[in-house]
């Protein structure tokens, strides 16, 4: 059972206990919270983070719907203009009308309500999809961190992790239905810690320490994280680099080529070659439908039969071909997107200098105001991919190092120590489920 939340705050005592590291009488202005990181909290964040790519993601249908219902509004009017029987505006109005809610209409209504019915449904698929993600990398099992709000800054403690981030990559708090998100600048993250744990003592508390973060109470210790690494021992190597948008990309790609990916993709084409050969059929059994009486039965399915035989294994020809170039090009266009998404989250996000430090027990990365350090004994093994290093973490998001930092001697010792501690796997491809 996960902790359901601790704050210690002078005279205040643990509820319910929490890690070893948060035991003892904080100082002034300190309080603690221990909160789970589970997968609602995972998707959670996710989504936070990227609401705008999300949202973007929402609104593209719906302009292209704007844009086909227009051309198609154009052609129905073409037509009533040419077929009307009186002449004169009256006259185009009454047959544009007339073949708008007819059957010309249908085509629009065809088109509409699917995109529309996407749009309703895109928070909800979107959040199906982080969850597979995050079951396909193991990322679905609930761990307890803790969470110490100091004057100067935020240290969050998770297994395997330890985050010190100064006041200034502080930007502020921001409550959800669901969730209280602590927001960072210029990270491309987020903390979330679920509602259901946190009382509105503790949510005070937050909100007062995130608004004297933002205040500039903390400016005096922005380098904190930097100030305590100097006095760490002499590393093992030490490497200085600026995560670029290429590194972005090949970040995205790697992910949108894991195997739980490449399984779904599959099982989407050969679901879409299916649906495009029975679309046709369906669409005319569905005009048929609108008025049966018009044609029995009787008459209608032998020429239903014989349409199939003629006329409608052409369309799905068609709509085969266009697929099987769509099969073609998805690898041109999965690069293409991942660019694309690596040049908005460049400008989004921008990329700072980071410095890495590798020690035997551990690995550092280290930027103004932010630290991060990483048991080694939590890395899963080590692969090379292209220009980049992979380092697997255990029930952890990987950490995607550029091989142009580091020369042949570094890159020896990052897989000989990495991979040591890893049992020896220095070349893996990660588990999926």
């Amino acid at each position: 059972m996960l902790e359901q939340g601790v704050v210690r705050n002078g005279e205040q005592t643990s509820r319910g206990g929490g890690p070893d590291g948060n035991a003892g009488p904080e100082p002034a202005g300190t309080f603690s919270i221990v909160a789970p990181i589970d997968l609602p909290v995972r998707v959670a964040a996710a989504q936070f983070v990227y609401s705008d790519l999300f949202s973007a993601a929402r609104r593209r249908p719906l302009h292209i719907l704007a844009w086909v219902v227009l051309l198609l509004l154009v052609m129905i009017g073409a037509s009533s203009w040419q077929k009307s029987a009186r002449p004169g505006i009256d006259g185009f109005a009454s047959r544009f009308f007339n073949d708008l809610f007819g059957l010309g209409g249908l085509s629009i209504l065809f088109i509409a309500i699917p995109v529309l019915a996407y749009y309703a449904i895109q928070p909800a698929l979107v959040r199906g999809r982080l969850k597979r993600w995050c079951r396909d990398e193991q990322l679905d099992q609930p761990v307890s961190v803790a969470y110490r709000f100091e004057p100067d800054g935020l240290t969050v403690t998770q297994p395997g992790r330890t985050t010190h981030l100064a006041c200034s990559r502080i930007e502020g708090v921001a409550q959800g239905p669901a969730h209280l998100f602590i927001r960072l600048r210029n990270i491309e993250d987020a903390y979330a810690l679920p509602l259901r744990v946190l009382s509105a003592e503790q949510i005070a508390h937050i909100k007062g320490w995130a608004a004297s973060c933002h205040a500039g109470a903390g400016v005096a210790a922005r380098s904190l994280p930097e100030a305590d690494a100097a006095c760490d021992p002499q590393p093992l190597l030490a490497s200085r680099f600026t995560f670029t948008e290429e590194d972005r990309a090949i970040a995205l790609g790697w992910q949108m080529e894991r195997p739980g990916m490449r399984r779904r993709r599959r099982r989407g084409f050969m679901l879409a070659f299916l649906l495009t050969a029975l679309i046709v059929p369906l669409f005319f059994c569905f005009l048929w439908l609108l008025d049966p009486d018009r044609v029995p039965f009787r008459y209608a399915f032998p020429l239903f039969i014989e349409m199939f035989a003629s006329t409608f294994w052409q369309y799905a020809l068609g709509f085969w071909t266009l697929l099987a170039a769509i099969v073609v090009l998805q690898p041109w266009a999965q690069r293409r997107h991942a660019q694309t998404l690596a040049r908005r989250l460049q400008k989004q996000v921008p990329a700072e200098a980071c410095e890495v430090r590798l020690y035997d027990d551990r690995l550092d990365i280290l930027q103004d105001g932010w630290r991060s350090s990483f048991d080694m004994a939590r890395f899963d093994g080590i692969e090379r991919r292209g220009s980049h290093l992979i380092a697997f973490r255990r029930e952890s998001e990987p950490l995607f190092l550029p091989l142009r930092v580091l020369d042949s001697d570094q890159l020896v010792i990052v897989e000989r120590v990495i991979g040591r501690r890893a049992g020896g796997g220095h070349h893996r491809t990660g588990t999926n489920v």
